[in-house]
């Protein structure tokens, strides 16, 4: 049985899938970029708030906002997946399912966690070997919230409101003395 999910207007979640056998979902350059677009079109469309993302080779995370109870994060969750797995079986000819299962939500009601979920997220794609520093990826918002690109995508402010600076949140995100204690699998 499904647990519920709270999805309220003004609730924050840490939304996350990986492929199906922990295969990849992302095959290449393309796919990275229709599934931002995506994710562009329904969070405009369904009024979510992001703050941060990382897209992997077989996974994703998404912090998102649900910004009214008008439009649920239930809907662009599914939304989002359903139409990039459509968009993915057809363009490599394949069926069935792209992601293992339903997409997992955490509820993050302790705004003072938000800081270990944003480390936790901008470096996946370090913590896995893909890249050396978290602004060498492509496909998180990283670089935006370092001031290295010039992206609407997130809400870089939000992300900044739970640090004293933009220093003090680099200097979190890079820093190894500030150890990861959030997991996710």
């Amino acid at each position: 049985m499904n647990k519920p999910r709270n999805f309220y207007k003004d609730t924050f979640h840490h939304i996350y899938n990986r492929g199906a056998n922990k295969e990849k979902i992302f095959f290449d350059k393309n796919d990275y970029i229709y599934f931002l677009k995506k994710l562009r079109e329904y969070k405009q469309e369904l009024r979510i708030n992001i703050l941060c993302y990382c897209l992997m080779p077989n996974h994703f995370h998404i912090f998102a906002e649900q910004t009214s109870d008008q439009f649920p994060l239930s809907g662009f969750i599914s939304s989002l997946t359903n139409s990039y797995t459509k968009s993915i079986n057809k363009k490599y000819k394949r069926s069935g399912v792209l992601f293992e299962g339903r997409t997992k939500s955490k509820y993050c009601e302790d705004e003072s966690y938000f800081k270990w979920i944003f480390k936790y997220i901008l470096s996946n794609h370090v913590k896995d070997g893909l890249v050396e520093h978290v602004t060498d990826w492509d496909f998180s918002n990283a670089r935006d919230l370092f001031g290295l690109r010039d992206d609407d995508l997130c809400e870089n402010h939000k992300v900044f409101e739970y640090f004293d600076s933009k220093k003090q949140f680099i200097e979190f995100i890079e820093d190894d003395k500030y150890k990861l204690t959030y997991d996710v699998w």
